[in-house]
């Protein structure tokens, strides 16, 4: 469920926060007053495309955030498979936009637009006129049809896909034309120079590391040398060095150091340093005959760095890619010298699996059909409801030539709109009014078998009004009852079903500034509402009266169907 929306510094907008609820929610407001920025920003959150032209004028970005909750089971995996984090099944999603760019955060994890739209398309549907009119285009209908079907499909559906899948990979198998075996020597031929060209390095897989650390000292062996023999002369050789005066002090200090205790332990602590002079006068020696310069070495090294160096040019920035590298070409070697073997057992497959696809798809259509049934029966039911008293409405399902990822059928939704005429593609229906109701139709016959908890619906009342309005406002108080409904209206019947009712303003600041911003209306600001969109201007009892006999209506059938 949608429980916040926040919004600054957003088109008009300087900041608003609304608490949506469960059921109903009506958003209304004067024609320009900024509903439709309301709608604009939830989509912007979900992914929608957004420039800097959001940015309200002087700011420095615009931001809107939503927060939802939801223990539904889907839900909440697809929010683990993202690795988004979260606790008591809340989830905020962010959209921060600035002069340059946007950024996307969900519960404070930076995520990508694609993620966002993940994991909205499993918390929130939202239909505004672009949404509507693609119900014209019939490649959708199949996905309605399935949507609706989902239950009893689902195995159908997950089975044929396996099939189709496996179905491409050896069709292209199969039908592709033998190699040009001048090409394919050629071909196998490169493998073979790669793979010895990388066998031939004998790489290990930390190497380079340690030819790194190889190099550096080889390269500075002299001057490695040179430090060790300067301080070995220092310490050791030089006159009054080290070592020496350290002798001389011992001597001097043993003829006293039986005197007294601490004159023995400062003996034994000198005695101490003479013998880490000696250790480090033989450590010196060894290291100065150790980094003694080698240049055959050397060479040695640097052809080895290089090598590597080469190899990672051609087949990857890391050791650990060529290598990878290095494996793919040699089982794409196998394919290719195992290709004739192969090719028949490739056919025979083949053969199978188109054998098993038709039967599966077969199944699918069957299914689809049986569900097709009950489908016209339920979206005539709901366009009765919706005052297409005498509609009928038809899923035409055709044969394809050849297998898709949906299968072989083509589903065509049909409607007949008035008595005595033929049925007609919906692409025929040019009303923006009878479009949304067909909609609405779709939406709650499909709404019961599907996980969305809320739905958004924009422009559901597209020119209708009277009895048609009632129809369309009882709608959607039905579905309200299993779904949390956001709905922005024209219409007093619709605003009349309301469990929650929002009123959106535009004024003009003492600064000259426009600002929209949004109230949630108590019983008298609701009644006042219904009786602007009456027409009221003034005040006037008699649309005061007329609002409260609408709302009475509505509150009578919302306690007629919660029972």
């Amino acid at each position: 469920m949608l429980l916040n929306l926040h919004i600054k510094n957003f088109a008009l907008i300087d900041e608003i926060d609304i608490d949506f609820t469960e059921g109903l929610n009506i958003l209304t407001g004067e024609t320009g007053a900024g509903k439709s920025i309301i709608l604009g920003s939830l989509n912007i959150a979900l992914g929608a495309k957004a420039d800097k032209d959001f940015i309200r004028t002087g700011e420095e970005y615009a931001l809107v955030e939503i927060t939802f909750k939801s223990d539904k089971e889907e839900f909440l995996k697809t929010l683990d498979e993202n690795d988004i984090s979260y606790e008591d099944d809340i989830v905020c999603i962010q959209r921060k936009i600035l002069p340059q760019r946007s950024v996307f955060k969900i519960n404070s994890q930076t995520v990508s637009a694609s993620c966002v739209k993940e994991i909205a398309d499993a918390l929130i549907d939202v239909y505004g006129q672009h949404d509507y009119q693609n119900l014209l285009n019939s490649r959708k209908h199949i996905e309605i049809l399935d949507d609706y079907s989902a239950d009893g499909l689902k195995d159908c559906i997950s089975e044929y896909k396996d099939t189709y899948t496996e179905y491409i990979k050896l069709k292209s198998l199969a039908e592709s034309p033998k190699t040009d075996e001048v090409k394919r020597e050629r071909e196998i031929s490169l493998l073979k120079y790669q793979i010895n060209e990388i066998e031939a390095a004998a790489l290990k897989k930390d190497e380079e590391e340690e030819v790194e650390n190889k190099l550096r000292i080889l390269e500075n062996s002299s001057k490695i040398r040179d430090a060790l023999s300067s301080v070995q002369g220092l310490i050791f050789d030089s006159e009054g060095c080290a070592s020496s005066l350290t002798d001389m002090a011992l001597r001097d200090l043993s003829s006293v150091s039986s005197f007294d205790s601490k004159l023995e332990d400062l003996f034994e602590e000198l005695n101490n340093v003479s013998l880490s002079l000696s250790d480090i006068e033989r450590e010196m020696g060894r290291l100065i005959e150790e980094f003694a310069p080698d240049d055959e070495e050397l060479d040695r090294i640097r052809e080895r760095y290089d090598l590597i160096n080469e190899l990672e040019r051609k087949y990857g920035r890391t050791l650990e890619d060529v290598l990878k590298y290095l494996d793919e070409k040699k089982n794409e070697l196998d394919e290719m010298t195992a290709y004739e073997s192969k090719r028949e057992e490739i056919l025979r497959d083949y053969e199978k699996i188109k054998e098993k696809l038709a039967k599966v798809s077969s199944k699918l259509s069957e299914k689809r059909k049986e569900y097709a049934v009950k489908f016209e029966k339920e979206i005539i039911e709901g366009l009765s409801d919706l005052n297409f008293n005498q509609s009928k409405f038809k899923v035409n399902i055709t044969e394809l030539d050849d297998h898709t990822s949906n299968g072989k059928d083509k589903v065509n939704f049909e409607i007949s709109l008035n008595p005595g005429e033929p049925y007609k593609p919906l692409e025929n229906v040019s009303s923006g009014g009878e479009l949304s109701r067909i909609m609405l139709a779709l939406k709650t016959a499909v709404a019961d078998r599907d996980n969305t908890e809320t739905l958004i619906f924009d422009e559901i009342d597209a020119g209708i009004s009277g009895v048609t309005a009632w129809k369309v406002a009882k709608k959607l108080a039905l579905l309200s009852l299993n779904h949390q409904i956001i709905c922005i209206t024209h219409l007093q019947q619709i605003a009349s079903m309301s469990d929650i009712h929002f009123e959106i303003k535009k004024e003009v600041s003492e600064d000259k500034r426009t600002n929209t911003y949004i109230n949630k209306l108590d019983k008298d600001g609701e009644i006042k509402e219904i009786a602007r969109m009456l027409g009221d201007e003034n005040g006037s009892d008699k649309f005061i009266q007329n609002a409260l006999e609408i709302k009475k209506q509505a509150l009578d059938y919302k306690k007629q169907i919660s029972r």
